[in-house]
């Protein structure tokens, strides 16, 4: 696989019984990406929506860089008085949680409809 054969990022937002839930889609490894995630949150914050999902099931990579994005956004949700959720995290993603022990500051959830059950609850 060559670099213009992996897929690049995206973002979709839909929202889901009131949840905002991000659809994080390719690989998130750079500013210029970051720019973009940070650009929608602002917007989502602006609008009241404090609380925000992640849904990474279509995330296929992340580098330390796209940890920092990561921690951005769960740090403007928590000073905006909201959090951040992470749903349907792969196994590598995943990996990348518990070895820098993030998995015990976010809260991961299997589905995205988990992560909107716990937010409804």
């Amino acid at each position: 696989m060559t670099v213009t054969d992996r897929p690049m990022f995206d973002l979709a937002i839909s929202e889901e019984r009131n949840c905002k839930v991000f659809h994080l889609k390719g690989r998130l490894m750079d500013q210029q990406q970051a720019d973009r995630l940070m650009a929608a949150l602002d917007v989502e914050l602006r609008a009241g929506h404090q609380t925000v999902i992640l849904d990474m099931g279509e995330l296929q990579y992340m580098n330390s860089t796209g940890l920092n994005i990561l921690i951005n956004v769960l740090t403007r949700t928590r000073n905006a008085g909201g959090d951040t959720l992470i749903a349907a995290v792969s196994h590598s993603v995943r990996q990348l949680f518990v070895v820098t022990k993030l998995d015990t500051v976010f809260t991961i959830t299997d589905t995205v409809d988990e992560a909107v059950a716990k937010l409804s609850a």
